[in-house]
């Protein structure tokens, strides 16, 4: 656990190594393109704008205070989601580097967390558009959104060593949490409020969802919304469960990754 320790902080603190190889993967894979990344971006905000007139109204909601957090957190959820997908096939699909490069596993991960947060930062133009035609007000609380997103980036780094590690063992793994992250978005409230099925049984859902929680510490900073010390104790918890868990299959498991590919 200590060398494994030692080796991921080492890595960590080496940004011009995997963060580069992060804007090459985006340069690469967007080029000969004239806007490159913000391909996503459009496609997203025009996801958004159709999407969310269509569920305000269907909701009955005032598109003004619907749309904003319906945004926010599918923004949000698509960094998650992605890097959870890309994070359970991250050693298979790196599998050839893997086995001709003497580098430290960890590599591939943060340099795929570092691509998909790039993309999140591309996607954050379409909050600022949506604040300049539907402004909120601005608290100091926005500040918040700092610390929210390291949470949710320690959990997701985490949980992509700990699901790289068991899809390359087994394969059938990669497809099982791809479907399951597609249940788990109907069960999250995005394109449904937590006030709309507040007083309900299905109430619970916010509260016993850990991903409801994680969009949420990034979710309410970006809207001025108040925080809820309860769901900031669960991301610290989430977040240390997460650690230990990845850490702990990434001491044990990755001398033995190069044989499963």
């Amino acid at each position: 656990m200590q060398s494994a320790a030692k080796e991921i902080l080492a890595q960590a603190e080496q940004f011009d190594r995997w963060g580069t190889l992060a804007l090459m993967d985006i340069s690469l894979r967007y080029r000969r393109t004239v806007i490159g990344p913000l391909w996503i971006t459009l496609t997203l905000a025009a996801t958004i704008v159709s999407v969310g007139t269509v569920y305000a109204a269907l909701f009955k909601q005032d598109i003004a205070g619907f749309l904003p957090p319906f945004a926010v957190g599918l923004i949000v959820w698509t960094l998650i989601a992605t890097t959870l997908q890309e994070g359970s096939n991250i050693f298979v699909a790196s599998g050839h580097l893997i086995k001709a490069v003497p580098a430290p596993l960890i590599v591939h991960v943060l340099q795929m967390i570092a691509r998909n947060v790039l993309i999140f930062v591309h996607h954050l133009v379409i909050v600022v558009l949506l604040y300049l035609v539907m402004p909120w007000p601005l608290h100091w609380n926005m500040l918040l959104v700092v610390p929210g997103f390291a949470i949710l980036l320690v959990v997701l780094l985490g949980g992509s060593v700990a699901l790289g590690l068991l899809c390359a063992r087994f394969r059938d793994i990669g497809s099982a949490i791809v479907s399951g992250l597609q249940f788990i978005f109907f069960l999250t409230p995005i394109i449904w409020t937590e006030d709309s099925v507040r007083g309900t049984a299905f109430h619970w859902l916010t509260r016993a969802n850990p991903f409801a929680t994680l969009l949420d510490l990034v979710r309410r900073p970006l809207l001025s919304q108040p925080a809820d010390l309860e769901q900031w104790l669960l991301g610290l918890v989430y977040a240390i469960a997460m650690t230990v868990i990845g850490l702990g299959c990434y001491a044990k498991y990755r001398c033995r990754v190069a044989y499963w590919l």
